[in-house]
């Protein structure tokens, strides 16, 4: 009998779950190391450990997998929980794993980045950020490349979707942002993320290669006061600012060409589409 294909998620929260459900169906082998591992999609098989204690990983043995994707939240809000996880955590995670995968995934952000002049930028554009959040995102992604393994890095938008209503909350709210100065953002959907982490680990089962890294972000950078005044309408309330000028990213324009010419087509191209099915779901909640 064929050995079954596996896959290893680190860090296997909603994202995670998504993705284990495709291959699960495929009669992949899909574990799923985490610290609570009663969040674990039915059917993965769970690996309980903290990527910042060593000895809980040591305590699983070597890991080994075709595919790995590492997909992490900071363990607090802090310069150090940024590091505790994405520097001291991944380079315990990468020690343990035994045997090159196929393709190491590591789901990284816009936030390596710290242009916020409305530029547009790109896989190539300089990556130095000003924030401790994206110099560790940066370090992680230097950490998977020095290992020599192939991989991707995938630098993750804004993401929303199901569950995640703090958008619809804010404009509900009048919180939205001023109209000026125009704060450019960029997002994806969580679909999207599930489907192109996909792609990418089928274009590499299908014999084709991937490159370093990619911009996850839908096909229209839009400014935070389009994207609010939309769901203002959407939601038939005013749009109301009563906040401060962004200040916590810089306002700058991805360009997700190198996405789309890898193949995959987006589900939701434009936040117009995305967040339909947001508003959908609100509407249930309000009225239940």
């Amino acid at each position: 009998m064929a050995k079954k294909k596996s896959l290893l998620i680190i860090g296997c929260g909603d994202i995670g779950n998504g993705l284990a459900e495709i291959y699960m169906a495929r009669d992949w082998r899909v574990q799923g190391l985490r610290r609570q591992t009663s969040k674990l999609a039915d059917g993965v098989e769970g690996l309980a450990a903290d990527v910042c204690d060593p000895s809980t990983l040591s305590a699983l043995g070597p890991l080994q997998a075709d595919y790995v994707v590492i997909t992490l939240t900071p363990a607090g809000a802090g310069a150090e929980g940024y590091r505790a996880v994405f520097e001291d955590g991944l380079n315990s995670l990468l020690a343990a794993i035994s045997e090159p995968p196929k393709l190491v995934v590591f789901v990284s952000s816009t936030g390596v980045y710290a242009q916020a002049e409305n530029e547009w930028i790109d896989e190539q554009s300089v990556t130095e950020p000003d924030r401790y959040s994206g110099q560790s995102l940066l370090r992680a992604e230097q950490a998977i490349a020095a290992t020599g393994w192939p991989y991707t890095n995938i630098r993750f938008g804004g993401i929303y979707g199901s569950g995640r209503l703090q958008m619809l909350k804010k404009v509900i709210s009048g919180d939205c942002a001023p109209a000026e100065p125009r704060h450019y953002t960029n997002r994806i959907h969580r679909d999207d993320c599930v489907g192109f982490i996909g792609h990418l680990i089928d274009r590499v089962e299908a014999g084709n290669d991937v490159a370093p890294c990619y911009l996850g972000v839908d096909n229209e950078p839009a400014s935070i006061q389009d994207v609010q005044a939309w769901l203002a309408a959407e939601l038939a309330v005013e749009y109301a600012s009563k906040g401060q000028p962004i200040t916590r990213t810089g306002s700058k324009r991805c360009s997700n060409k190198r996405l789309c010419d890898s193949g995959y087509v987006l589900k939701y191209p434009t936040f117009r589409e995305g967040f339909l099915p947001v508003l959908a779901e609100w509407r249930v909640t309000e009225e239940a």
